[in-house]
């Protein structure tokens, strides 16, 4: 089974990554421009994505 990095916001998912290292980047970025509560939880499964 795959492991995907998933980034929640304020508890609510908002995006998968395939690999750890993206979802670091992307939150690194993402924490520059929003003051928010943000966490990455890696879940195995299916990959599900939300535009936003």
């Amino acid at each position: 089974m795959k492991t995907y990095y998933n980034i929640y916001v304020n508890d609510d998912f908002w995006r998968a990554f395939d690999t750890e290292r993206e979802a670091k980047k992307y939150l690194y970025e993402f924490q520059k421009t929003h003051h928010v509560k943000t966490e990455i939880i890696a879940t195995g499964g299916k990959k599900s994505n939300v535009s936003r």
